[in-house]
């Protein structure tokens, strides 16, 4: 039996089976501070990993960035 896990473990990798997930919302923030929140969305994987590590955009004083949790 402990043979069988072992077998397992060392042909199925693990990060193909657990996809780390989160939930992220794009947050809109004008030149006054004031700040719009959109509706937060799940994401996984390579989707969370891109929202994460996107930079903050700014055209004409209104940032928008987003706010992963």
């Amino acid at each position: 039996m402990s043979a069988l896990v072992i077998s397992a473990m060392v042909t199925i990798p693990s990060c193909n089976i657990i996809e780390e997930c989160g939930t992220c919302e794009l947050v809109t923030e004008n030149s006054n501070g004031d700040k719009t929140y959109g509706t937060p969305l799940p994401f996984c994987g390579d989707a969370l990993a891109e929202k994460e590590d996107a930079s903050p955009v700014t055209i004409n004083g209104v940032t928008t960035y987003w706010n992963c949790y």
